[in-house]
């Protein structure tokens, strides 16, 4: 519906993204003729994702549309992110592991790292980053680590020294001794804490079962950081092509996070060919897709 047009001279375009995880989440069966009507009333239609774009094309044919399904990738602000970039020698946070909202996968990755650490004979600092503790606490999730991240000495509130750098973290992590699991959980945080930290790994793992664009490999070739991918991610196709793996098979994970921790020419030319396909998720590419279909 139209709520108000300021500029009665301007022609209004109405999209329509889709992400058929969500509506396999939180629709039961029938609603899909519901957003067939929604779609038959856009002026063009996309996804985010590519993997959804058949399942559009289903729910477009089934309401009895014909029209065009478009792929215009989430945008990232790609240049922003490369100034994040830290020197190799730098990255000495060890390996991070992304934590999904919709897909607690905590015990798979961890065993993957514990594999690696007795292929190269050394231990690995494990870290599970992006927590949503309000999630977890709503879900009753919670997860193991040997620590929890807290607020320094340099912080301006000296009353907030020492204590979590997020309150809920004590509410969802159980203290374990080192070795046992996670040695560090680092919860979601604002953009630039965000980057700040996903520059220091020296390589990330990311197990996502859910099909996505894949944002976390995005964000770990912004920062140069080469991610062990899962073959759920569109993203990770392009991106990671040389460590893209099935999430549900630990053999090839534990393989490519050796290779990258052991051969720098391997870990070279993974971050090499992230780095040249990288503009394709920016957001001048995103924005000539757009404008190529309101064309």
């Amino acid at each position: 519906s139209v709520i108000k047009q300021v500029n009665p001279d301007a022609k209004i375009v109405v999209c329509f993204d889709y992400a058929f995880d969500v509506v396999n989440q939180y629709f039961l069966p029938g609603f899909e003729k519901r957003i067939g009507i929604l779609m038959s009333r856009a002026d063009h239609l996309f996804s985010v994702n590519k993997n959804q774009i058949d399942w559009m094309r289903l729910v477009v044919k089934e309401s009895g549309i014909d029209k065009p399904i478009h792929y215009i990738p989430h945008p990232s602000d790609t240049e922003r992110i490369r100034k994040f970039r830290k020197p190799r020698e730098q990255r000495t946070q060890g390996i991070g592991v992304m934590w999904h909202e919709y897909d607690n996968y905590q015990v798979q990755p961890l065993l993957i790292l514990k594999a690696v650490e007795r292929e190269l004979k050394r231990p690995l600092m494990k870290s599970l980053i992006g927590l949503k503790t309000g999630k977890m606490l709503e879900r009753g999730i919670h997860t193991m680590s040997a620590s929890i991240p807290i607020v320094s000495t340099d912080h301006p509130d000296k009353s907030l020294h020492g204590k979590p750098i997020d309150p809920d973290l004590p509410k969802v992590v159980n203290r374990v001794p080192k070795g046992v699991a996670w040695d560090v959980v680092i919860p979601y945080m604002g953009v630039e804490d965000w980057y700040m930290i996903l520059s220091g790994y020296e390589a990330v793992l990311d197990l996502y079962t859910v099909n996505s664009i894949g944002r976390f490999g995005i964000d770990a070739a912004g920062v140069g950081v080469p991610c062990v991918a899962s073959d759920k991610q569109d993203s990770a196709h392009l991106l990671w092509p040389f460590t893209t793996v099935d999430p549900f098979e630990p053999t090839r994970a534990v393989q490519f996070l050796t290779k990258l921790l052991s051969d720098e020419a391997f870990y070279a030319r993974v971050q090499k060919t992230a780095d040249k396909n990288l503009p394709y998720f920016g957001l001048e590419a995103s924005k000539e897709r757009m404008m190529r279909i309101l064309k």
